[in-house]
């Protein structure tokens, strides 16, 4: 009783703080979910561009997706950001919007000069409950590519570390690797295309949702522009 009773008066100062008077100029806080499997394979300053609009205080916090979509539900989270659709049955009421599709890149070390089916070097792959797994396993397949399994990961700057101190191979979100690859701790091997992983940002449809328009929006922005290895 105590928690439901703490979710409607947290959801009535919400009210209050989007309709009450004098809300006009008054920051309001954006609270933004972010999916474990986008937080581990994003850069740090993906969600800068958020922190930059105007009258708005983002509040981010990860968890698994399918909590954070209860929570949306419940209107207790604005924004949630996931690397999956969620299916039809789950999109009633909702907005989603493709934010950015997830280009892969396969690295290694800058001296590590894999054979051709690189069967001499290990991979440090993600686990199977992972979506990036089925891109990484399509790629090798589609190139006949047998490389030895050194570890698996959910964490991409994990495997990003592992594929450093290790010498092997790690195929992980280029926005994840950018740091490694400007600092010359790893050099591209090869882009790998992903058709299934990408990032949506989903949010309720109705018209006090403004402000996560806005932030949606600014993230649009910032995915349309080129993407370099400079930090």
């Amino acid at each position: 009783m105590f928690e439901h009773s703490s979710r409607m008066f947290e959801i009535g100062e919400r009210l209050i703080d989007m309709v009450g008077p004098g809300s006009q100029g008054v920051s309001r806080m954006l609270r933004i979910g972010v999916s474990g499997a986008i937080a581990r394979s994003t850069t740090s300053d993906f969600l800068l561009p958020v922190c930059a609009l105007e009258n708005c205080i983002p509040s981010v916090w990860t968890g698994d997706t399918v909590e954070l979509l209860r929570e949306l539900r419940a209107g207790m989270v604005d924004l949630v950001l996931c690397e999956t659709e969620p299916p039809n049955a789950l999109r009633r009421g909702l907005q989603v919007t493709l934010i950015e599709h997830t280009p892969l890149v396969a690295a290694a070390p800058i001296d590590l000069a894999p054979s051709e089916d690189w069967s001499d070097v290990g991979l440090a792959h993600y686990r199977p409950t992972s979506p990036y797994r089925w891109e990484v396993e399509a790629f090798l397949e589609a190139r006949g590519l047998t490389p030895r399994i050194v570890v698996e990961s959910d964490d991409s700057i994990f495997l990003i570390e592992v594929a450093i101190r290790n010498r092997c191979i790690a195929i992980v979100p280029r926005t994840a690797a950018r740091d490694a690859l400007a600092a010359g701790r790893l050099r591209a091997l090869e882009e790998v295309s992903s058709t299934n992983v990408a990032v949506h940002a989903l949010y309720q449809d109705t018209v006090a949702a403004d402000l996560t328009r806005r932030a949606v929006e600014v993230l649009l922005r910032a995915a349309a522009r080129p993407m370099t290895d400079a930090p």
